[in-house]
């Protein structure tokens, strides 16, 4: 599944009839082609560079489902020569190794912080999954500023986990929405929040991700699951 539009991103919109933004930055600059941009100078680089900053090219939904088309088609060349790490251990679907656990620290950012956001419920025990995940990923990335929210029914809310990484020196942020689906609360209540949020952390980059069930990945979770119960019998 294709992400279309960030509403939620500090530089939306970024181009004129912007339709996609999968491809936030063109995976092929400096393309040089004649039409969709053209070399001006630079006074902070002193030389000239190539600007694109009229071309959509890139923003199109039928450019972007092409590509993609293209990497599911030709998926196994691509791989080939790539080698696959093997984590010794996995932490509620992060990969962690002892070998990895040395180079997590490489990731940590001061100003960084982030925010793991979940529906909330009113069953205490539901809303113990993120914290326990939030440990792992603190293993793994060696990153510190990682809390918890809820979108409702339990707290701490949003805003709540926000100021605290405000308070804490964070100048960025990034709000995954621990959702399976796009519903109006992926789509419009929680971009909403966050458009509210800015406003009161002016100096703050926001970065909001897509949701879990945007991945592929989720694919092969349901996969493992069919396997590890194909040979059980009612």
């Amino acid at each position: 599944m294709i992400q279309r539009v960030n509403q939620a991103c500090s530089y939306f919109p970024c181009h004129e009839d912007l339709e996609d933004c999968t491809f936030c930055y063109c995976p092929f600059y400096p393309c040089r082609e004649e039409g969709l941009g053209k070399y001006v100078y630079s006074s902070r680089l002193k030389k000239k560079v190539w600007s694109c900053k009229s071309c959509n090219w890139i923003h199109q939904i039928k450019t972007v489902d092409r590509i993609y088309n293209l990497i599911r088609k030709h998926g196994s060349e691509l791989r080939k020569d790539i080698p696959v790490a093997k984590p010794e251990r996995q932490w509620f679907g992060v990969q962690y190794s002892q070998s990895h656990k040395a180079k997590s620290k490489t990731l940590s950012d001061k100003q960084a912080g982030v925010v793991v956001l979940g529906h909330g419920s009113r069953l205490k025990k539901a809303n113990t999954l993120i914290p326990e995940i939030i440990n792992g990923l603190k293993r793994t990335l060696g990153l510190s500023k990682i809390y918890p929210a809820y979108l409702q029914l339990a707290k701490p809310d949003l805003g709540q986990s926000l100021e605290k990484l405000a308070k804490a020196g964070c100048r960025r942020i990034i709000i995954i929405p621990f959702f399976l689906f796009v519903g109006n609360h992926v789509s419009r209540d929680i971009p909403e929040i966050i458009e509210q949020e800015k406003k009161k952390y002016p100096d703050i980059r926001f970065i909001y991700t897509e949701n879990l069930g945007e991945d592929s990945r989720i694919a092969d979770i349901v996969a493992d699951k069919i396997r590890e119960n194909i040979g059980m019998t009612l």
